[in-house]
């Protein structure tokens, strides 16, 4: 067989590989995926908090995920300006939003709302995020972090995610793809964990931690 017949051949077999592919029936998916997480940081739990507080964390945590940080926003904040400024149980809260662009191998390049709610104590800090609307294939978000004192009093951070994403795929395919996005609520929040211990320890022998702009 000459090299002009092979070259025809080897092609027929591309053309109908191709048209076998494009023949296989699709199917959308609603997938859910869920995770929580714990974890000890070798800090005590104030200085943790004051690091996360003022270092602007979020725009690292984002981009562990494979994410950008495009805006942020704080609508209101009540600092309870009324009671002593060294007043022990002090506390602040407020709330905002969040603008992240996505990329993702599978769910493609996406920018997503997300309210954001904080609430801050002397022994506690609390982030909770929603997303404001359905945006892409993210259906449905819902994360929260908590930072508190452990037995030592060192920083124990818990993590929660519940995500519900829309995507379609191939039968041949669709097993590999539940089997990746119901993964990713665990990822996400294990990618978090690297972040946080990489931007206390930055942070932890330093005397004083300065405040950092969100444009940063």
């Amino acid at each position: 067989m000459n090299k002009t017949v092979w070259t025809i051949l080897i092609l027929g077999i591309v053309i109908v590989g191709v048209a076998a592919a494009a023949a296989i029936p699709t199917r959308t998916l609603e997938v859910p995926s869920s995770a929580t997480h714990e974890f000890e940081i070798d800090v005590p739990m104030q200085r943790v908090r004051k690091i996360l507080v003022r270092t602007n964390a979020v725009k690292k945590i984002v981009a562990m995920a494979d994410a950008k940080l495009l805006d942020q926003e704080w609508l209101n904040l009540d600092f309870d300006i009324d009671r002593p400024i060294l007043k022990r149980d002090w506390h602040v809260d407020g709330s905002g939003q969040l603008i992240v662009q996505t990329n993702d191998a599978y769910l493609g390049t996406h920018d997503i709302t997300l309210k954001q709610s904080v609430d801050i104590k002397p022994d506690r800090l609390y982030v909770e995020n929603d997303l404001d609307q359905p945006s892409g294939p993210i259906r449905e978000y819902h994360a929260t972090i908590e930072l508190v004192p452990g037995e030592n009093g060192n920083a124990k951070v818990k993590s929660s995610l519940d995500l519900m994403v829309s995507t379609s795929s191939s039968w041949l395919a669709s097993a590999v793809v539940e089997r990746s996005i119901k993964d990713a609520a665990m990822d996400s929040l294990e990618k978090q964990e690297q972040a946080i211990r990489e931007i206390v320890e930055a942070q932890a022998d330093k005397l004083i931690v300065l405040p950092e702009a969100v444009g940063q």
